[in-house]
């Protein structure tokens, strides 16, 4: 199975011997992964075998490389799908490299199938841009690193003005909200139109898929990682911040545990939205767990589609066992939460587990929730 996450130090050695294994480096550059330079790795059984690296400060993408028995499997154009979208995310309206040597044909197709196109920029080698397919973002990265839990994350900010008081929405799975669901333009929009009040708006990086399953599925370390030591530090962090009626939002694995964060830190969270949460996970001890918080004073948006009825089915990477389709999850869910006093708007909506859906909707539960937090208080 081919699993893809960021790069680490430990990383390195195996890089090294990934560029002496090829004949060829897209881009140039060098295996360092000092700041401003990041990294993403694609694996295969955990051992990686094809990476890519871009230097943020200068947006241009460094380098990129397949083992040779690895080619032809899609590995390069998702790694750069990742490593473009980073580069953009750091508010670069065109991003940039260098082809070393101008006799790689086959290098030189596979970038302008992708969208690049010549540069007239001067300098050694074949030069090449791409522009920003995107609403132009720029979204600050800290390392966020807690010894009391083991727990260090990426976290992604985009500020409020700090002039008045606001309040956080907070995204658990934040690169496929920023990148993949592409959510920050259509939360800008809201708020420019006053649909949603000014709000800092914070997404905490998950590391693998591997991690994703650990994390996510009600850890307590992990839940004391974001209400200990993330929600302190933002508050520290971002003026203006309110100490309360926070909006935490997650899908699928990451939706279950923003339920479950809601449930052990409502000083934090008075609102929370779970897309097609996986509450099949462990059904009966989640009811029984959210039973032992009753009462609870928190808004929930649990949302579903109408095609998710698969049972039975184990998910990569850990081979998580789904007993219960996710629509019977997020039902029973639905009754639990209401027994305890939490009011929950259920969307089952037209359609099954994908980002478009999640898009789609995500702008209407963010209006529930703001519009039932200003008639609480």
């Amino acid at each position: 199975m081919i699993t893809f996450r960021q790069t680490t130090t430990s990383d390195i050695p195996t890089i090294s011997e990934i560029l002496a294994a090829v004949s060829l480096q897209f881009g140039g550059g060098e295996n360092d992964l000092s700041d401003p330079v990041a990294g993403w790795v694609a694996c295969s059984d955990d051992k990686p075998i094809a990476f890519a690296l871009a230097d943020r400060k200068a947006g241009r993408l460094l380098i990129i490389a397949v083992v040779p028995e690895a080619t032809g499997k899609g590995l390069a154009g998702e790694l750069m799908r990742q490593a473009e979208a980073w580069l953009f995310s750091h508010g670069w309206n065109e991003i940039k490299l260098t082809l070393p040597d101008k006799s790689h044909e086959h290098a030189l197709g596979f970038f302008l199938h992708l969208g690049w196109t010549h540069s007239q920029e001067e300098g050694e080698g074949l030069r090449l841009k791409k522009a920003n397919p995107r609403t132009l973002i720029k979204l600050e990265e800290h390392f966020i690193d807690d010894p009391n839990t083991g727990y260090n994350r990426i976290v992604r900010l985009q500020r409020a003005p700090s002039d008045k008081p606001h309040c956080l929405c907070l995204f658990l799975d934040g690169e496929s909200y920023w990148r993949d669901m592409d959510v920050i333009p259509l939360l800008n929009e809201l708020i420019e139109e006053a649909k949603l009040p000014p709000m800092t708006i914070a997404l905490v990086g998950h590391v693998s898929g591997s991690a994703r399953h650990e994390d996510y599925t009600c850890n307590e370390s992990y839940a004391h990682f974001i209400g200990d030591a993330v929600m302190p530090w933002l508050k520290r962090e971002v003026s203006g911040l309110n100490d309360y009626g926070h909006t935490i939002c997650g899908l699928s694995l990451s939706g279950l545990m923003s339920v479950y964060l809601t449930l052990q830190y409502p000083q934090y969270f008075p609102g929370c939205i779970s897309q097609s949460g996986s509450h099949w996970w462990k059904h009966e001890w989640f009811v029984a767990m959210a039973r032992s918080q009753s009462p609870i004073d928190a808004r929930f948006w649990l949302s579903v589609g109408d095609l998710e009825t698969d049972v039975g089915v184990k998910h990569p990477p850990t081979g998580l066992l789904q007993k219960i389709s996710q629509i019977e999850g997020v039902e029973t869910a639905t009754r639990v939460l209401e027994d305890i006093g939490g009011k929950v708007h259920f969307h089952k909506y037209h359609g099954g587990h994908s980002n478009e859906c999640w898009r789609n909707e995500l702008g209407h539960a963010l209006l529930w929730i703001v519009n039932n937090e200003m008639q609480n208080r």
